[in-house]
């Protein structure tokens, strides 16, 4: 069973129209698991669902903090900044330069419609019948989530709800659907996705019905505020989160990332990393952008830096990496603010600070290494508190509740006071920027708000769009390219 899945993994992985090193992809597969010798037991469904997940869990590694962090200003350069990471944060992408695209998306979208098809026909036992509807309902979430991620970034794109399971290429050369057609198929993936799950377990790193709540109540806000939802949609939202439970926020805002806390009460999806399963080093996640200062920097303070520091990006033990780092500028944590000792910490060289590393998502150490297995969290808590708030703001409700909570647990002294629903709305997106920093929200949040000027690189005429990579028009030439900055 160990090899087959493995066997599958690598065919899913590597299948379809996925492979942006490619220009002509050859959409072929010499794996002798088909449909035929595959997809017929529990074991099977298991398995192809797990594949499901292990795609999504590499899409995590780079490409969700590219798409929904890293053109927000929260980042800055570093001492070895990549010229392809500093056209993100300087909003400087074109079609020839971006090395993300949607292909790494829909591979998890083909594993999820692989489920949707075979899984209804696989007969499950009596006992475990509720693990098949399960499956499915993961497949259904699945799949929405990773239209919403697409759909946020590149606006309307090709719907595919047929897997890739032959080398008819011209069965995949569509056009792009809408915006509307896009965001109408995501809430229909949702609803059925609710409709399906036999339950509410959650186990947070698997989609779950608390976890598809979430997702509607976050597409269904921004539809409200970006193609005109309006209040149906508000309300929506607002139901959809109230229908996910009773919230808990964690005590101390650090413990929500701490390494012995994964899975911790305030998360609510969460993107497994684990050293038994992924040995890890600097280049696994999203921490090579922002990763410097020590191996293992995480017990250091401002005082003890210069000690450990050593001489900035030469040897292996001590040295700093700095593939980009955080923009402490564009953060105004107050003195009393836990969160920002939890989120950055600036080494320095003698008095002069040198450059500032990642504490959140920092790992652990293994041995004499750090190793960057932090689980990445799509949903928690206060993430859904602030969204609350927001939709309430936008129903001239009174966000005081849900902000004083999010707010207090990070400083004891900071309070919230309603206001206009204009500069309520500052305050919510201010406190979403400091309480969701690099966790592959901010970008999407500036959006949303209609706030990207906030970002000092977003002059005149740079689009808010991602625009579509070459290679993806080169291969399937009915796509319309965005509109591109002057």
């Amino acid at each position: 069973m160990k090899k087959k899945f493995l066997l599958y993994t690598l065919l899913f992985t590597t299948l379809s129209f996925f492979n942006s090193c490619q220009d002509d992809l050859e959409l072929t597969s010499d794996s002798v698991i088909t449909s035929d010798s595959f997809w017929k037991t529990e074991d099977d469904a298991k398995a192809g669902v797990n594949g499901m997940y292990v795609n999504f869990r590499i899409q995590t590694q780079q490409n969700y903090y590219l798409l929904g962090g890293a053109r927000s200003a929260e980042i800055t350069g570093g001492v070895q900044s990549p010229l392809t990471l500093a056209n993100y944060y300087n909003n400087l992408l074109t079609p020839q330069n971006i090395d993300v695209d949607w292909a790494g998306l829909y591979t998890v979208i083909h594993s999820a419609n692989l489920v949707l098809k075979y899984v209804p026909k696989i007969q499950f036992s009596p006992t475990t019948v509720n693990e098949q509807k399960r499956y499915i309902a993961q497949a259904y979430s699945m799949r929405a989530l990773c239209y919403f991620i697409m759909a946020r970034s590149w606006g309307g794109v090709p719907i595919v709800t047929d897997p890739t399971e032959n080398t008819n290429q011209s069965q995949y050369i569509i056009p792009r659907n809408s915006i509307e057609e896009t965001f109408t198929f995501i809430k229909k993936d949702i609803d059925a996705a609710i409709a399906s799950f036999p339950d509410a377990t959650n186990n947070k790193t698997q989609l779950s019905l608390p976890s598809i709540y979430a997702l509607k109540a976050d597409v269904n806000l921004w539809t409200a505020k970006q193609l005109g939802g309006g209040t149906t949609d508000l309300n929506t939202a607002l139901t959809a989160i109230d229908a996910i439970g009773t919230p808990t926020l964690l005590p101390n805002f650090k413990d929500v990332f701490a390494y012995d806390k994964k899975g911790n009460a305030e998360v609510v999806f969460a993107v497994r990393y684990s050293l038994a399963d992924l040995p890890s080093n600097l280049l696994d996640n999203w921490n090579q952008f922002m990763f410097v200062g020590p191996s293992d920097f995480a017990p250091l303070s401002s005082a003890t830096a210069t000690a450990t520091f050593g001489t900035l990006g030469t040897g292996a033990g001590n040295a700093g990496i700095s593939r980009v780092q955080p923009d402490i500028t564009r953060f105004n944590f107050a003195a009393t603010d836990t969160r920002k000792a939890a989120t950055y910490l600036t080494l320095y060289n003698g008095p002069v600070p040198v450059v500032t590393g990642m504490v959140k998502y920092n790992g652990t150490v293994d041995g004499t290494l750090r190793r960057f297995v932090s689980d990445i969290i799509i949903y928690r808590w206060a993430d859904i508190l602030l969204m609350k708030a927001e939709i309430k703001n936008a129903l001239g409700q009174d966000p005081s509740t849900e902000m004083n909570l999010v707010m207090k647990r990070a400083d004891i002294t900071a309070s919230f006071t309603n206001d206009s629903p204009a500069n309520n709305d500052n305050v919510i997106l201010n406190e979403r920027l400091k309480e969701l920093a690099f966790e592959g929200k901010a970008w999407w949040d500036l959006v949303r708000f209609n706030k990207t000027s906030l970002v000092p690189s977003m002059t005149a005429g740079k689009e808010v769009l991602f625009p579509i990579s070459q290679n993806t028009i080169n291969f399937n030439p009915k796509i319309v390219q965005n509109p591109l900055s002057k």
